[in-house]
């Protein structure tokens, strides 16, 4: 279906049919013209960006991925290429501005005028992960001596250069932030009902350089549409709306399952990243995998008289170290999840633990008799079948227990707790495995040796 749109805009453009191309591309959202151009070169998609107003061409252009946007910028002329910089929301503007090179972001700065510039520079100087970088300015404001009347008049004039009008935030002669009050309860209120009296006070907001991820969690729990950005003085600088934490999450959660699947974190879509990339945001992580895996090698060449004795052990190896990874990805998940949704902090370890420690047991015992009878169509040697059994009742255990402690580890460290889940954890869990079952083994089964 993409082909198909760009080879149409294609065909249009080649034989000169700009007003046709105009009018199938004027009344089409960003992200469907990003999805209608994605296959035509660069150059010709320079041609698409002429016909588009310069507000749908500025919300087109953040629309499209980093790589595309670099190319462009290149081919934008010098008045084309102000007016898009001038026309984007301050908050795309700094997100387009992150990816680029110092000495391209001083020239595009030249464009702005004093004022844009100045609250760019303002934005550039958050936390890279603040709230304060992804806020906009651009929002209604008003004060609680309002009455509803005013505040609708107010909303016609100013509304159409905001973020959001369904929400209005009220501020006093100091700009402090001292209430918000919804655009329904103000267009149902009588004419001369004052503001002071629809508002809702100490509304809930957030500080500039509250993290990007508690931000999404308050918008979450308290199911806000847009959320206050206050200074250190609670004077209201910005706001940050639902589609900017979407985002946000979308991007959080990409991170988190590359770091989850041990692959160094990639900012551009699959298509859009090179061979080279790919290749080098995974082999650093396999290639540390590999050694710590390869370290199981020297626990069963330490054991290899029991080995040699009771050669049924060999073929229960892969089950054994198989139930020690994936319990222990399990857990991890959950917990990161809850970590992540705030279910639960790091102050907690004590009572996740002591639950753990309940469900790794019963687990343990339940899979230890999946054990021992599936253990019974290879072997009849009860001793083999008590240690197997045994074995994945002590692995499940211990990985249930290390997979709901690492994540609190890294917590505790400030890391990311998913990067010490998923391969990593599996590989941990390999060697600890290993070194379980030939212990166990060896204890039931000494007189073979």
């Amino acid at each position: 279906m993409k082909m198909t749109m760009a080879v149409d805009i294609k065909s249009l453009i080649d034989k000169g049919q700009l007003k046709l191309l105009k009018q199938l591309i004027s009344d089409q959202k960003p992200a469907k013209i990003v999805e209608m151009i994605e296959e035509l070169p660069a150059e010709e998609k320079i041609v698409v960006f002429r016909l588009l107003h310069k507000d749908q061409a500025a919300n087109v252009f953040t629309e499209l991925e980093s790589d595309e946007r670099m190319k462009l910028l290149s081919l934008f002329k010098e008045e084309r290429l102000k007016e898009l910089i001038e026309t984007m929301d301050p908050d795309d503007r700094i997100e387009v501005f992150e990816e680029l090179p110092a000495n391209v972001v001083r020239r595009l700065l030249a464009y702005l005028s004093p004022e844009e510039r100045k609250q760019t520079l303002t934005l550039l100087n958050y936390p890279e992960d603040s709230a304060g970088r992804i806020m906009t300015p651009y929002y209604l404001d008003i004060t609680d001596h309002f009455t509803a009347d005013q505040a609708i008049d107010y909303v016609r004039k100013e509304g159409s250069e905001k973020e959001t009008v369904y929400t209005l935030f009220v501020i006093d002669d100091d700009r402090n932030l001292t209430g918000v009050v919804d655009l329904k309860d103000i267009l149902f209120a009588s004419n001369d009902k004052k503001i002071s009296d629809l508002m809702t006070k100490e509304p809930i907001s957030a500080d500039v350089y509250t993290l990007q991820e508690e931000v999404a969690q308050i918008m979450r729990d308290y199911d806000l549409l847009a959320l206050p950005i206050v200074d250190s003085e609670r004077r209201l600088v910005g706001i940050i709306t639902i589609d900017d934490i979407v985002d946000f999450m979308e991007e959080s959660a990409t991170e988190d399952i590359q770091k989850m699947a041990a692959i160094g974190a990639t900012e551009t879509s699959y298509f859009h990243t090179s061979i080279f990339k790919l290749v080098k945001s995974r082999v650093s992580w396999l290639s540390v995998l590999l050694i710590l895996g390869s370290l199981a090698a020297f626990i069963i060449d330490g054991y290899s008289e029991i080995l040699q004795k009771v050669t049924i052990l060999a073929a229960f190896i892969p089950a054994i170290t198989d139930m020690g990874g994936n319990a222990g990805g399990q857990i991890s998940a959950m917990i990161i999840r809850s970590m992540a949704i705030g279910e639960i902090d790091k102050t907690q370890l004590k009572k996740v633990l002591i639950k753990e420690i309940v469900v790794g047991a019963i687990l343990g015992v339940v899979l230890s008799l999946v054990m021992a009878v599936r253990a019974i169509f290879n072997t009849t040697d009860a001793r083999v079948i008590l240690s197997l059994g045994a074995s994945i009742m002590v692995v499940v255990m211990v990985s249930n227990l290390l997979g709901t402690i690492l994540p609190f580890v890294a917590k505790k460290f400030k890391l990311d707790p998913a990067v010490i889940s998923g391969p990593l954890l599996t590989s941990i869990m390999d060697i600890i495995s290993m070194a379980i079952y030939f212990s166990v083994a060896v204890l039931f089964l000494k007189d073979y040796l």
